[in-house]
């Protein structure tokens, strides 16, 4: 290869002909700062993040895009290119939320609260399910980011969700091209592009219509290369940061395409291609579904064997010596074994042993995303329907129950329970996909391996090594004991290829099969419904019509709802301070709120509403005339109201809103009040002019200095104490970590702190003990004791600790189907599905 010679700050650099500047520079070790460049895609110089100096060249081209020429004399450092770069940064980000990276409680707040908080929309990094992956924030962050200091232009674009597995927020998106562009490399005709001008400038499908009517096939490239998280994977965003895993290959169908893994805490999250290129492209299953599938929360973990008229949870080294006791009995007496075609050559080779060496009977097998009617040879089709066979072991849900219920004996292996599980003589849970290590060979006749990169749940285990056991414990020859995947497939012969697949999933969501292992992919991963896919029927979802009508509800601002409900008699005892638990429909958990405003004469309660999780995502999808199914309260005890004096109140988030029934009584009593609201940005405050209309002065602060003071609510309480006189009473109201940061502050200066404790919270009685609070070395409960206590007694690292003891659970809990599905014309996708 011919190489060239240039310098690059003043150090010689090799590199090869045709490379850009860039390239030559990163193959030194010297860092270009850049966005819209990417290795696997042709330069584009849109971001004008990574210009340079070059001796003899007028302006500032831009690296990616300049060819590296012989002797050629570069700078990439100078001040006035650092200049130039944070004018270009301060423009980028002015249309992007940036206030935490210009927050002064940015180190403290990423200690307290390692993992970004749920949200909507995303208004600010510690809502950003990307910020452990955010390359623009990353160059910001090494950038002076105290000069970023245009104003934030927050766009208001809707958070989309009305397409499978992606949720798409506009307002990060900084156009860098990236998502279209690698969209185009790998299918030829993009599915996306820039669509409208100015402002509302975004990147979608052509003429408004849904991805699923755009052509795309969900191999989820775009997404996993978008820098700034406009673009995200539903289920996977709220895990956390992910890493790479080992490259598997995906056996939900016979073309067995390859991806990498990413792992995060020990469990696979999500998978991506293992290049940019076109035959390195994924379908919707294998890069969207295939996760979900393998942390369904629905799994089988226990063996079940029946004992009398039920099946009774049991060990293995229970199981399988009764089931084995009974196979016996039908050793060359019409046993038949029902297994998935796309197992992994080891457990097909273990299978078709034991069915022909230790119970002499039939094999039948059952393609990849096939059901009973596709069973094959067919004539087990007709023993299974006319009662013929006497006993069975299912490795899937392929037999309906009015059939199972002919068969003498039946053993189900399987890793969802199959519909004949209730009549079912034993039940054994069984690894799958991403926990099974072993080789399969794919419909071009390739063999390729599957890395276990997850541990099964419970005592699931690998179905070779069960009916290993099991042919041990019938007296079988021993070499059934191998003990290691490695072991079995050394002994395979080459078995021919997969029977071909009709068409390609990759190429075509029509392609894309229905089931997995005989279960309806739909029905555990809900996104493919909107694909076309066919669910198992559910009952309607029916909203509640004789609940508590919503009255009116309206978006403040981002991801903040504000709620009025006819609650009469919540309305008449109310006390400020207070709260209710809610349920929006009569399967929701039960949520607490702060009581915002109350009328005895509406008969209604006020809320106001931040969306974090799955139960106020709910509430944010009702609108008004709705109904919610449950409110109780008024809860908690109420917020002393006496003359103290001068009384200052802090609100932040929720708490906003929470503070003014307090404000307002306190006022009443003839204190003198002064309210201070706290958000990140400038566009993110509200209930200004209703607190200004019942305190006595109001102080604003945010994290980016768009408005009132630069910081939060503790620096308006010293600001205050120190300008006396002296405050009588601080109250703090919102997230745990700016009451942490008040209590810190306001210790130092011997005011009393009362602060609202808003811990995790199910029945508000106390006796479930969920809200439990250490205050000065005491246990209290938030809903019964509270929720007000002494800021100053209270354990913060334990209440830190609590609340993220259900971070996970709270994360497989939030819903994973699109809101709708719809063309440009509003008419429902419809798709033919395997």
């Amino acid at each position: 290869m011919k190489t060239i010679t240039l310098t690059i700050d003043g150090l010689k650099v090799t590199a090869a002909e045709g490379s850009t500047v860039l390239e030559a520079a990163r193959g030194a070790g010297i860092d270009i700062p850049t966005v819209c460049a990417h290795p696997d895609l042709p330069d584009y110089g849109a971001c004008r993040m990574c210009i340079v100096e070059i001796d003899g060249v007028r302006g500032y081209p831009t690296s990616c895009t300049t060819p590296a020429r012989e002797n050629m004399r570069v700078q990439t450092k100078t001040p006035e290119l650092q200049k130039q770069r944070d004018r270009v940064m301060e423009l980028m980000m002015s249309g992007h939320p940036n206030a935490c990276l210009v927050c002064d409680h940015r180190v403290d707040c990423e200690k307290y609260r390692p993992r970004s908080s749920k949200a909507g929309a995303t208004t600010r990094c510690g809502f950003c399910s990307n910020r452990d992956g955010c390359g623009v924030r990353e160059i910001a962050l090494r950038a002076a980011t105290d000069r970023l200091n245009l104003p934030t232009l927050y766009s208001h674009h809707n958070l989309e969700r009305d397409d499978p597995f992606m949720d798409r927020d506009h307002n990060l998106c900084i156009l860098c091209g990236l998502c279209w562009r690698i969209c185009e490399k790998i299918h030829g005709a993009p599915a996306i592009s820039a669509v409208r001008r100015g402002r509302w400038a975004k990147i979608g499908p052509a003429f408004g219509r849904s991805y699923v009517n755009s052509g795309c096939t969900f191999c989820g490239a775009c997404v996993d290369i978008c820098p700034t998280g406009t673009l995200t994977d539903r289920y996977a965003r709220w895990y956390g940061h992910s890493v790479d895993g080992p490259i598997s290959a995906c056996t939900l169908c016979p073309e067995g395409c390859t991806f990498r893994t990413r792992v995060n805490d020990g469990r696979l999250v999500s998978t991506r291609m293992v290049s940019n290129e076109r035959d390195a492209r994924l379908c919707a299953l294998g890069r969207f579904a295939y996760p979900q599938l393998v942390n369904a929360t629905h799994r089988l973990q226990r063996p079940m064997v029946r004992s009398e008229d039920e099946l009774v949870p049991a060990d293995w080294d229970e199981a399988i010596p009764a089931v084995a006791e009974r196979l016996c009995r039908y050793v060359r007496r019409r046993f038949v074994l029902v297994a998935n075609e796309a197992e992994s050559r080891e457990t097909r080779a273990v299978y078709e042993r034991f069915v022909k060496e230790v119970m002499k009977g039939r094999i039948a097998w059952v393609p990849a995303g096939g059901g009973f009617d596709d069973l094959r040879p067919p004539r087990l089709r007709r023993d299974f329907a006319e009662g013929r066979v006497r006993a069975a072991l299912v490795t899937g849900d392929y037999l309906d129950r009015e059939t199972a219920e002919k068969i003498e004996y039946l053993v189900l292996a399987d890793f969802l329970s199959p519909a004949a599980g209730e009549i079912a003589d034993a039940v054994f849970p069984v690894s799958v996909l991403s926990e099974v290590e072993g080789t399969f060979r794919a419909s071009d006749g390739e063999v390729r391996r599957t890395v276990p990169v997850s541990g099964p749940p419970g005592l699931a285990r690998s179905e070779w090594s069960i009916i290993g056991d099991l042919a041990l414990a019938m007296g079988a020859d021993e070499s059934f004991a191998d003990g290691s995947v490695g072991e079995i497939t050394a002994g395979l012969n080459g078995d021919g290829p997969a029977r071909p697949f009709r068409g390609s999933p990759r190429d075509s969501l029509r392609e894309l099969p229905a089931r997995f292992r005989g279960h309806p992919l739909a029905d555990t991963v809900p996104a493919l419904e909107a694909m076309g896919l066919p669910a198992t029927p559910k009952p309607p979802r029916v909203r509640p019509k004789d609940g508590f009508a919503i009255v009116e509800k309206s978006e403040v601002v981002p991801n903040f709802h504000r709620f009025k409900i006819k609650a009469p008699a919540i309305a008449r005892h109310a006390k400020p301070g207070q709260f209710i638990i809610l349920m929006p429909n009569e399967s929701s958990e039960r949520t607490p709120f702060t009581l915002v405003d109350w009328s005895a004469e509406e008969e209604t309660i006020t809320l106001l509403i931040e969306e974090l999780g799955r139960t106020t995502r709910e509430l944010a999808d009702l609108d008004e005339g709705d109904s919610v199914a449950h409110v109780t309260g008024p809860l908690g005890l109420p917020l002393p109201i006496e003359k103290y004096g001068t009384v200052v109140l802090g609100g932040g988030c929720y708490g906003v809103g929470a503070i003014y029934p307090l404000a307002r009584a306190m006022k009443e009593a003839g204190n003198r009040v002064i309210a201070v609201i706290e958000a990140c940005s400038s566009y993110l405050l509200h209930m200004e002019d209703e607190l200004r209309a019942v305190c006595d002065d109001l102080r604003l602060a945010t994290k980016d200095g768009s408005a009132g003071t630069k910081g939060g609510v503790q620096e308006i309480f010293v600001e205050l104490d120190r300008a006396g006189p002296k405050p009588d009473l601080f109250v703090a109201i919102g997230c745990t970590f700016m009451m942490r940061m008040v209590s810190e502050k306001t210790k130092e200066l011997g005011v009393p702190l009362q602060v609202a404790l808003n811990p995790i919270m199910i029945d508000g009685t106390g006796m479930c003990g969920a809200c439990r609070v250490s205050v000065d070395g005491e246990t209290q409960f938030a809903c019964v004791d509270g929720p007000f206590f002494d800021g100053h007694a209270v354990d913060w690292d334990e209440l830190f600790a609590r609340r993220r003891a259900f971070v996970r659970l709270e994360v497989q809990a939030m819903p994973q189907e699109a809101l709708e599905d719809v063309d440009s014309h509003g008419a429902l996708a419809t798709l033919k599905c395997k």
